[in-house]
């Protein structure tokens, strides 16, 4: 078996990794832009909700900062 691969093969997997980049590229991006977009879609449905969930959390992430700094004081 022969385990060297010749500069033609080497060449034809990069072009192959190429394309799977751009592709993945692309659907990363399609996949974001759907996730903002349903996100602004349901924030505007239930604001009241989405402003319930901002307001927990930062309640949660400041008490956790609250118990870290309050560690490292006493």
């Amino acid at each position: 078996m022969e385990e060297s691969m010749t500069k033609a093969e080497a060449q034809e997997l990069r072009g192959k990794m190429h394309d799977l980049d751009i592709g993945f590229r692309d659907l990363a991006r399609v996949a974001k832009e759907k996730i903002v977009t349903s996100t602004k879609e349901w924030t505007k449905e239930h604001p009241l909700a989405a402003l319930g969930i901002a307001v927990g959390l930062g309640a949660s992430v400041g008490f956790a900062i609250g118990l870290l700094v309050g560690r490292n004081r006493g």
